[in-house]
């Protein structure tokens, strides 16, 4: 916990309101709750920052009028949130062994792994050899985890699910803040992983935790190794990913979907239910009507993409053919 005007403090801010507010954690606009801090970087998002129930926001000056709340107030809200982030990123310390606040129900566990403080391990799971489960992370009943897995802090994981060796469970998100001489900052990634029932993840598969909110793997997903999926998205019940799939932040798979091998998935998009992507598509719009997809060029109905791919493998004979009908012309 953190007064806000310790917080302005870190990151050099103007203080509008009550510098001795308790501030326990970050939350987003909409979801935010007294004592949390939330941050607004455009005006589009004035409504939301009018009503809103956190303590306090991070906003630039020209959100003032719109603020109802005590503020910091900074010229770059994106990079000042990445640094207050690091500030409520909860501290980890790796033990060896099983921590004495476990509860295994006398899980089946391996050799030299890491069982953190107030974990749990469901009756009849498995732990591989040289695992780290970090704190605060529960694994449901019947799991199969492989072996040099990293469940990281706060994951949960469902019933019946497989999680080959190497994966990554809740690693930290790719965000980062830009500083005006063109420095990297870091984003503290401080939501969690959800991982439903029946769910099957592939070898050195990685799944990052979410910014502020969490990330959902919901029951009966299918993830091959080498897949990617980034912070806050969201994959619907039952949906298959091939390997070495991309998935950027913050978008939302729907059910049943099957997604192919190779395939970018740009970030904050929306994939409807039942829809069948093919291998190396690149996917950089919504899809909202279900359906099979090509994206290899920009995402078209796979009927028409059929269509264009004949029209392509016939391109060298239409450009001999209107060089001839040019040079005719040149001749007359």
């Amino acid at each position: 916990m953190h007064t806000l005007g310790e917080i302005a403090k870190l990151v050099n801010a103007e203080l509008v309101g009550d510098g001795e507010l308790k501030i326990t954690s970050l939350a987003s606009i909409d979801c935010a709750k007294s004592d949390q801090l939330s941050y607004v970087v455009s005006e589009k998002y004035q409504e939301q920052l009018s009503s809103t129930q956190a303590s306090a926001v991070i906003i630039s000056k020209s959100l003032q009028k719109y603020c109802n709340t005590s503020a910091i107030i900074v010229e770059d809200v994106y990079l000042a949130f990445a640094q207050i982030t690091h500030l409520f990123k909860p501290k980890v310390i790796h033990i060896s062994g099983i921590h004495s606040s476990a509860d295994t129900h006398n899980a089946t566990i391996a050799p030299n792994c890491c069982i953190g403080k107030n974990t749990s391990l469901g009756i009849n799971t498995i732990i591989g050899a040289n695992t780290i489960i970090e704190d605060n992370s529960s694994i449901g009943d019947n799991c199969i985890i492989g072996s040099n897995v990293s469940i990281l802090q706060g994951s949960t994981i469902g019933n019946n699910t497989v999680i080959e060796s190497g994966a990554v469970i809740g690693s930290e998100g790719f965000g980062n803040a830009r500083d005006k001489h063109k420095h990297w900052h870091s984003i503290a990634h401080l939501g969690n992983v959800i991982i439903g029932d029946r769910v099957n993840i592939g070898a050195n598969t990685t799944i990052d935790r979410g910014t502020l909110e969490d990330t959902h793997i919901h029951q009966g997903v299918r993830l091959d190794n080498l897949v990617h999926i980034a912070h806050n998205v969201i994959i619907g019940e039952d949906t298959a990913i091939a390997a070495c799939t991309g998935i950027a932040g913050s978008t939302q798979i729907g059910k049943r979907c099957m997604i192919g091998g190779m395939v970018g998935v740009v970030g904050h998009l929306s994939i409807c239910d039942d829809v069948i992507v093919n291998a190396k598509s690149t996917i950089d719009k919504n899809i909202t009507v279900a359906g099979m997809y090509t994206g290899i060029m920009p995402l078209m109905p796979h009927k028409k993409w059929q269509i264009i791919g004949v029209w392509l493998t016939k391109l060298d004979k239409i450009t001999q053919y209107l060089n001839i009908k040019l040079s005719h012309l040149k001749g007359k």
